[in-house]
């Protein structure tokens, strides 16, 4: 879903395997505990960025309606 939303998913996996390269370690995004943490951030970034499209669009439609007048 978040690739269908253009959005790049931030886990920190990379980044913690990024760190662990160096002790030639690596950790697996499909392994039981690090899935569940994965996903969990996953849905709580793609909430954040509806809440944000959700607070734009109705910034958005009042900036409109001040255009109106009462008449």
């Amino acid at each position: 879903m978040a690739y269908f939303m253009s959005l790049e998913p931030v886990t920190g996996v990379n980044i913690l395997n990024n760190i662990l390269k160096v002790f030639k370690m690596e950790i697996s995004p499909t392994a039981p505990g690090v899935s569940f943490i994965s996903k969990f951030l996953l849905v709580r970034e793609l909430n954040m960025y509806f809440k944000r499209i959700r607070k734009e669009d109705s910034e958005i439609s009042f900036d409109m309606l001040e255009n109106f007048t009462e008449e």
